[in-house]
């Protein structure tokens, strides 16, 4: 066996080299294939990644009480749109992550954190669907805060305002943008700051030295 084994490896030595790449670099090929797969299941099976309710739990800005929704089931609301950037990127939003302006999220006064509105501009009809992460704005008349991203996307960022109709999306459609969001952000981790494929640098992969035969190194 060990005769046909040695006969073939010499007999191909470009497979050979091949599995020596793969050797290098095999431990960087099976955390990016779980990962993958990882993001590509959850992004199918609609798993409800967050809450829609918060408790009915309450707070205080500049004064005022704002009593946070039990539920965003049936939420409808209309009113005028903003957007916010600097300096609150890269702060801490009230659900705890990290302020991204360029992200698609938006701000609420009381619907339960993480839950998904569908946001349409009444002056040219475009609609948006964002998840709310954070808290305001806590100015008079307004009645949601998008981020930046968000604000792009239906042409509020130019004029700062814009009359708007919001609707909660709850249940199965919910769960499926949540899904989808987590996917987008597991592929974005891979494309950005997962495991690589580096180019081989070690003896074993670049040949100088053989792969073992025997089961042993020398």
């Amino acid at each position: 066996m060990l005769k046909i084994f040695t006969s073939f490896h010499s007999k191909n030595s470009s497979t050979a080299q091949i599995g020596r790449l793969i050797w290098a670099s095999g431990i960087n090929c099976v955390k990016f294939l779980i990962l993958l797969i990882l993001v590509l299941s959850l992004a199918n099976c609609g798993l409800p990644f967050f809450s829609t309710k918060d408790g009915g739990h309450s707070y205080v800005v500049k004064g005022k009480r704002y009593h946070i929704l039990a539920s965003a089931k049936g939420f409808r609301e209309k009113g005028v749109a903003s957007w916010y950037g600097e300096p609150f990127h890269g702060r801490k939003t009230a659900s705890g992550e990290i302020y991204d302006m360029n992200k698609i999220t938006a701000a609420h006064k009381t619907l339960p954190l993480h839950t998904w509105v569908e946001v349409k501009n009444l002056e040219n009809r475009q609609v948006l669907n964002v998840r709310i992460n954070d808290r305001g704005p806590f100015v008079d008349g307004r009645v949601i805060d998008l981020s930046r991203g968000a604000a792009r996307l239906i042409n509020i960022l130019g004029p700062g305002t814009a009359k708007v109709s919001i609707r909660a999306i709850t249940g199965s459609k919910a769960q499926q943008l949540a899904a989808s969001e987590q996917a987008r952000l597991g592929l974005n981790l891979i494309a950005s700051g997962g495991p690589a494929l580096k180019k081989p640098t070690s003896r074993l992969a670049l040949g100088l030295i053989k792969a073992p035969t025997t089961g042993k190194f020398n």
